[in-house]
């Protein structure tokens, strides 16, 4: 009985500790894996970004697109992102190449297309793009003009130094130096879910950067700027982080010419919109939306989910008005986030799904409307393009991309 006992006992204490060991064990390694991610600052979200230098090919640049200022928009673009130093270095020059760059690189649905007019919306998971442009707007010396931002502050602004400048007999021009980063403030008529004029004015504010025309592709000499709200707040989301609006515009609004042909482009633009309203009159070339990847959602899209919306038996009036609202302000992202409620219970759902899944691909519940969508991984990993004088080690090493 003893020795029954005693093979009992160690058959349990084995067991026992067996147990206990493996527990150990596990916790051993939960342990060291958290204590290596502290050390490392391992991201469980994504491995480190860094630019692209295994370039086995390059792309043939588009029309109007410099090459070299290109490639040279696409290193300043990682300086930007990797190098807290970068701001520095924002000025006319890296700016013109990094907007060469950004047209280079436009696509719609995994397609190149040729931007010649519209915007650029950045979603930058390392929160740094933006940032490194307000860093170096704060550090410039003459300010960022905050006191003219609006249009009508601007002109009395351009009145009185008129005045003055007569007076003293000093022209204009050499009246004040200019900041090369300045704000425009709450004016600006692109992205209004930045919220009521206030809003827009003390959280998200529009600035401007002129660049000397001739430097920039289809005569832009301005470029707009500013932050959204951010859409996603979960960090492997490929649409995490900061999102920057960027439109490049034939003129600014620091000099008193510019400031005209900006206004005069304005009412084009409005009269153009209030236009092509008539229905007898959006076939014409006027109503052309050809080549325009603007942020504007498309109307023909918006009528069809709104009578969608309208079939759909379980929404009660409020319910349905309110989705057409937020839809109408939000644009193409807010529609794909009502589908995704929707669909699983109603088949035109699911097929008007289909329909935006084909025209805008991977990016539909990241736009408003037609604009370029980057992210700030996709910049870093593209390609250099096809400069016509390279070396002849260079064009031995890299050949054209099919």
């Amino acid at each position: 009985m003893n020795e029954y006992h005693e093979v009992y006992y160690k058959t349990i204490y084995s067991h026992i500790y067996m147990h206990i060991t493996r527990h150990m064990f596990r916790f051993f390694i939960l342990f060291f894996l958290i204590y290596i991610s502290s050390i490392y600052g391992w991201s469980l979200r994504k491995v480190p970004i860094r630019l692209n230098t295994n370039e086995t090919c390059c792309e043939q640049p588009k029309v109007n697109i410099n090459a070299t200022r290109a490639n040279f928009g696409r290193k300043f673009f990682a300086e930007i992102i990797l190098n807290d130093q970068s701001y520095r270095d924002i000025n006319e020059d890296n700016i013109c190449s990094l907007l060469h760059f950004f047209m280079q690189e436009a696509i719609l649905n995994g397609q190149p297309i040729q931007f010649s007019k519209g915007m650029f919306i950045l979603y930058d998971s390392t929160k740094q793009f933006f940032t490194r442009f307000m860093t170096a707007k704060d550090a410039q010396p003459y300010g960022s003009e905050e006191q003219l931002s609006g249009y009508y502050k601007r002109l009395k602004h351009f009145v009185m130094n008129s005045l003055t400048s007569i007076l003293n007999l000093i022209k204009l021009a050499r009246s004040t130096p200019k900041s090369f980063i300045y704000v425009r403030g709450d004016e600006s008529s692109h992205f209004r879910e930045r919220g009521p004029k206030d809003e827009r004015k003390s959280m998200y504010p529009a600035y401007g950067m002129d660049i000397k025309h001739g430097c920039m592709p289809n005569g832009f000499g301005h470029i707009l700027f500013g932050e959204l709200r951010s859409l996603y707040d979960n960090e492997s989301d490929p649409y995490y982080g900061d999102r920057i609006y960027i439109k490049p515009e034939q003129f600014g609004l620091q000099k008193f010419k510019d400031y005209l042909g900006h206004f005069r482009n304005y009412l084009e633009h409005t009269s153009r919109r209030i236009i092509c309203k008539i229905e007898k009159l959006q076939s014409t070339p006027i109503c052309s939306k050809d080549q325009s990847f603007r942020e504007n959602t498309d109307t023909d899209l918006m009528n069809q989910w709104n009578q969608i919306l309208a079939t759909i038996p379980n929404l009660t009036d409020e319910e349905r008005e309110t989705m057409r609202l937020k839809a109408t302000t939000q644009g193409i992202y807010e529609i794909y986030r009502q589908i995704l409620l929707l669909a699983p219970d109603h088949i035109q759902v699911r097929n008007f799904q289909k329909q935006l899944e084909n025209k805008y691909g991977g990016d539909v519940r990241s736009r408003k409307g037609n604009e370029i969508i980057f992210t700030t991984e996709q910049l870093l990993n593209s390609r250099k393009s096809c400069e016509s004088k390279m070396s002849s080690n260079d064009q031995d090493e890299i050949i054209r991309c099919p």
